[in-house]
């Protein structure tokens, strides 16, 4: 089998999926190739054990695209955010209202988003592993396992961290393993989360208690690969007890720990995000520690950026139109990626020098008006 499109998007996640809608509105044809199952929308009581902090540029994101109606019953938006320090008991609060804002973001589920985006698009081929990519002067060719070959004008690859199409075209990457794993699961709150996401930096990594739709809050604790190993086997009134130790009873005791689930903790970016006629988008390109929820929002201000230079559905990835998408996502991931790498280094310690000092870098942000306010829009992408 042969097909010619304009682009062929590998990868139908909430990156790769909402690039293509995207893109499909601006008149490109779009066949889109992914190695999983479809995602069908939640409908039950069962929440998706992973899940986002949408930032409010994500939000719009989503809005323009019409995915949000859709979206909106399983989203809980959030108004506060406090962030405090085990060590040097040093906080820090932000809040919607003193910025302006409508909210600081919303928790959402990743399968609710994934579901939306593929309901929206009507050429994904399901269940289709890429086996090799080929650059071509005119195109890119690309071969599944199951035989299928598949042409395009260019390739967009989506297809997460271990991305095989960044494989196939000789891309490296660099970055920071952080010897930890992220446990995550959604408990019970015993005086709920008030719309607002809570965070507390541990010795061993920060551990988020983000607030979902039907009262619960999901927990992303991130810690070493020993602890890590020890919470996951817990039974669920010692894990619960454990957590609300670890939060300090913020919330009150934490209960009903659903199934847990844990995640290697590492920083990656590839050394290139395109290619003549290849672009890497969200994880494919990038990857950094959850602890400022920053993931899928990055991907989506891949995703932006792409529609933005592609403009022109003639002139396509014009040489002009690359450099652009690769030199502002660059910045950006760049910044994002070290200031979070940054963070985890100042806080991930006990020294009590470092500990003197992060507590009055908090305070000050705390205290000081345009500063706090600076440091809260970087955050949420709320510019």
């Amino acid at each position: 089998m042969s097909a010619r499109t304009d682009l062929l998007v590998v990868g139908a996640g909430a990156v790769g999926a909402t690039a293509a809608l995207a893109l499909r509105r601006l008149g490109y044809t779009v066949q889109v190739l992914d190695a999983g199952a479809p995602v069908h929308a939640p409908e039950d009581s069962t929440v998706d054990a992973r899940v986002f902090a949408l930032s409010p540029a994500s939000i719009t994101w989503l809005q323009t695209l019409g995915l949000w109606p859709e979206i909106a019953a399983r989203a809980q938006d959030y108004g506060g955010m406090r962030v405090w320090d085990a060590v040097s008991g040093s906080d820090i609060a932000f809040d919607a209202a003193s910025l302006g804002l409508p909210r600081l973001g919303a928790i959402v589920e990743n399968q609710a988003i994934v579901a939306a985006a593929q309901a929206g698009l009507d050429d994904v081929r399901y269940e289709t592993r890429l086996a090799g990519l080929e650059e071509q002067d005119a195109g890119v060719r690309v071969q599944c396992e199951d035989g299928a070959v598949f042409e395009a004008r260019y390739a967009l690859l989506a297809d997460g961290a271990g991305s095989p199409g960044r494989s196939a075209l000789g891309i490296r990457t660099t970055g920071r393993d952080y010897g930890g794993r992220a446990v995550v699961c959604h408990v019970q709150a015993e005086c709920g989360h008030d719309q607002t996401a809570w965070q507390r930096f541990l010795p061993n990594g920060p551990v988020a208690l983000l607030p979902l739709f039907d009262g619960r809050v999901s927990v992303v604790w991130s810690t070493t690969t020993a602890e890590a190993t020890s919470l996951l086997q817990l039974d669920d009134s010692a894990f619960a007890a454990a957590l609300t130790e670890a939060t300090a009873g913020r919330l009150g005791a934490c209960t009903q720990p659903t199934a847990r689930l844990a995640f290697a903790l590492r920083r990656q970016t590839a050394d290139r995000f395109t290619t003549a006629r290849c672009v890497l988008l969200g994880d494919a390109a990038h990857v950094v520690h959850p602890l400022a929820g920053q993931g899928v929002n990055l991907g989506f201000d891949d995703a932006r950026a792409l529609v933005k230079v592609m403009g022109d559905k003639e002139a396509g990835l014009k040489p002009v139109a690359r450099r652009r998408y690769e030199r502002q996502r660059r910045a950006e991931i760049t910044r994002m990626s070290l200031g979070i790498d940054a963070l985890d280094r100042l806080f991930s310690t006990s020294n009590p020098a470092l500990a003197a000092l992060r507590g009055a870098g908090l305070h000050a942000v705390d205290v000081l008006g345009p500063v706090k306010r600076q440091f809260a829009e970087a955050a949420l992408g709320a510019g």
